[in-house]
């Protein structure tokens, strides 16, 4: 997921570039797989560095902390004040402005690409619920215990919680 930005970089400041990302199947390294993304993307010129802002779509296929199936979990990850260090300014001008968070993933190479993959990845991963429950087991609509057992286990399975009302 990389993007050109000659004329931005080039452009004034406040100069804007829009985007649309959409991608299919797409692996962010050996464990996590987005089923596709789409969103679209709002580059925006400022004096030290470039500001990526959009919503991106996406769905990945998580297990269920109840039935320990997996079930496709759609995101909606919104991308705000992004930002990405001119090509050169780290070195020449800017040192003391730009943030101490400023790794080579959020620079603009010298030949002008961007690329959002490593970001797309940290917050598709920060996305994602600690214990994701599939739909069809949320709230009164879980099961309380499988169908299939007799009931003796059904007697030691099943917990009396105390009525609070």
């Amino acid at each position: 997921m990389r993007y050109r930005l000659n004329k931005l970089i080039y452009g004034p400041v406040g100069g804007v570039h829009m985007a649309r990302l959409d991608r299919g199947s797409t692996w962010f390294g050996d464990e996590l797989q987005v089923n596709y993304l789409r969103g679209d993307l709002t580059f925006t010129k400022t004096n030290i560095n470039v500001l990526v802002e959009g919503t991106v779509e996406t769905m990945v296929e998580v297990q269920c902390v109840r039935s320990l199936d997996l079930f496709p979990l759609l995101l909606s990850i919104p991308l705000q004040d992004i930002a990405f260090a001119l090509p050169g300014s780290q070195q020449q001008y800017y040192e003391h402005e730009l943030p101490d968070d400023n790794a080579a993933d959020r620079q603009i190479s010298a030949d002008n690409w961007l690329d959002l993959t490593e970001i797309l990845r940290e917050e598709i991963i920060m996305a994602i619920p600690i214990s994701p429950v599939n739909p069809k087991f949320a709230g009164d609509n879980a099961p309380t215990l499988p169908e299939e057992l007799d009931e003796h286990d059904r007697e030691w399975l099943n917990v009396k919680w105390s009525d609070t009302k």
